[in-house]
């Protein structure tokens, strides 16, 4: 059969494989796991979270089918994001658990000459730290930006298709969340909840670490996710300079201040997921320098979109620490 057919019927199956079963798991995941309204959250009724374990566990199927099991090594974490999900677990037992899954991860990547986990772990511990850190970094920046409909669901969308051409079997995943955001777009049914942004963070770095194209592609991996990463860093920074605690939840990065004051979820959950495709077009049809070029550019609309359209930043920390 014509490749580009397996290809096309791969990302047709698991998208409505994931439709069916978000139909049937919507239900039971609103009695078990349900997401409670609170002060520091984004929506306003009671919502079935951990729906992420519907495209984890469909994609999961694919792959060993595929003979692709680097995404499986993301798993120990996405059950740890199920627990917190229905348990709320101490911080650091989830940190715990992501520096053991990146260990995981770099051990079995490592051993592939001139990949990214390659290059680092030969400078012993201090690259591995560094790996650590990185990859710690990044799977959390992606928790912190899905706390509205659609807004990482649609950007993982537009990252993975953009990869694909680098990665293998990346197609069966672009299907199961197509699927999901069906369920996930503002007004939502679902969350994906820690159990799905969790893996979806974690298996974005395993493919970072396992790059034959060295560092030079993480960079620009980094500057293709970089709408996402810049906010919820400089949402740090900035809790950081005002001395606030940064482990604790809150409604301050960029997306929530949007929300807050005024715009719809998709509205703004649109802004980004068009902000990433503006870059996966420089990514896929032009050079490292003008992806950086861009990657500023929209970084300059953000400055002026949080000036004129968001919430001001110490309005939310007046609202969420109202005895400092």
């Amino acid at each position: 059969m014509n490749q580009f057919f397996i290809k096309l019927l791969h990302f047709l199956f698991s998208s409505l494989l994931t439709f069916f079963l978000l139909k049937k798991f919507i239900p039971i995941l609103k009695r078990k796991i349900p997401a409670i309204p609170s002060v520091r959250g984004m929506h306003q009724i009671v919502k079935p979270s951990s729906g992420g374990i519907t495209f984890i566990l469909i994609y999961s199927i694919l792959v060993i089918y595929q003979g692709f099991y680097l995404p499986l090594l993301s798993l120990p974490i996405s059950l740890i994001g199920l627990i917190d999900d229905k348990f709320n677990i101490s911080k650091l037992f989830r940190f715990s658990s992501q520096v053991f899954t990146l260990l995981i991860i770099i051990l079995y990547v490592k051993n592939e000459p001139g990949n990214v986990a390659n290059i680092f772990t030969n400078y012993g511990f201090g690259g591995y730290f560094v790996l650590l850190l990185f990859g710690t970094s990044i799977i959390n920046f992606i928790n912190f930006m899905d706390g509205i409909d659609g807004l990482i669901t649609g950007s993982m969308i537009v990252i993975f298709l953009t990869l694909n051409g680098e990665f293998h079997y990346l197609l069966p995943i672009i299907g199961t969340l197509t699927g999901f955001l069906y369920f996930n777009w503002h007004p939502s049914k679902i969350f994906m909840g820690d159990t799905g942004s969790l893996y979806l963070g974690t298996f974005l770095v395993s493919l970072m670490f396992s790059s034959s194209s060295g560092v030079i592609s993480n960079f620009r991996i980094i500057l293709l996710c970089s709408p996402l990463f810049l906010d919820a860093l400089i949402c740090i920074l900035r809790n950081l300079i005002n001395k606030r605690n940064i482990f604790q939840a809150h409604k301050s990065h960029l997306y929530q201040r949007l929300v807050s004051n005024g715009l719809k979820h998709s509205v703004v959950a649109s802004i980004y997921i068009l902000s990433i495709a503006l870059l996966s077009l420089i990514y896929l049809f032009s050079n490292t320098f003008n992806l950086f070029i861009f990657s500023f550019l929209i970084f300059l609309f953000g400055i002026f979109i949080d000036k004129k359209y968001a919430l001001e930043f110490n309005k939310t920390l007046d609202s969420e620490y109202p005895n400092s």
